[in-house]
């Protein structure tokens, strides 16, 4: 589990799971409660780990591109 500072109250936490039988990997965002503690948010998304070089690609093209006017 890797847990990666969204801003003062939020995190970003990566994680590997298992699911009846099937390993993904789940990044969610975590909220601080008020003990302190992080609690997942619906806030997420959950991938097969056999995407994760299609999509640091994807992301490392995108963050050197001109950004999309809407």
């Amino acid at each position: 589990m890797t847990d990666i500072k969204r801003n003062d109250t939020e995190i970003i936490r990566v994680s590997k799971r298992e699911f009846k039988g099937h390993e993904f990997l789940d990044l969610r965002i975590y909220y601080e409660g008020d003990d302190g503690q992080y609690k997942p948010t619906k806030k997420g998304i959950t991938l097969n780990p056999k995407l994760v070089g299609e999509i640091i690609e994807a992301l490392n093209k995108e963050k050197d591109s001109e950004p999309e006017i809407e």
